[in-house]
């Protein structure tokens, strides 16, 4: 795991933080060629290592490019290589434009909030 990652803690505003087999990830306010390679490293590290059942809290982000769509696509695929998922809570009208502009709507469940998503997800674990 490298210390990349660790419960509470940042890498690039990425703060993360346990529920059981749930592991929630908290985007930054910008997903961009900028930080999105550190963030595609940093999420299929969690997966790798930890659980492969991640919610992904969009409720800060509020500019996102196709390097991080990219991002959110990779997430999922390595999540569901690994018998996993991604979930999207919290997304902000412009971004949720986005997500149903580009047909990520068809790839993702979305929920309201993070205690929706991680219900949702802990309900697959138990099942």
């Amino acid at each position: 795991f490298n210390n990349l990652l660790t419960e509470g803690k940042d890498l690039m505003n990425l703060n993360t933080k346990s529920n059981g087999k749930v592991d929630i990830v908290c985007l930054p306010e910008r997903l961009t060629m900028a930080n999105s390679a550190a963030a595609r490293h940093a999420i299929r590290d969690l997966v790798d290592v930890r659980h492969a059942l991640l919610v992904l809290d969009m409720g800060k982000l509020e500019f996102v490019d196709s390097s991080g769509l990219s991002v959110l696509v990779s997430a999922v695929k390595a999540a569901r290589r690994a018998g996993g998922d991604v979930v999207l809570c919290e997304l902000r009208p412009q971004v949720q434009a986005l997500v149903e502009l580009t047909r990520l709507h068809e790839l993702f469940e979305i929920f309201v909030d993070e205690q929706a998503a991680t219900a949702h997800l802990d309900a697959r674990a138990a099942a």
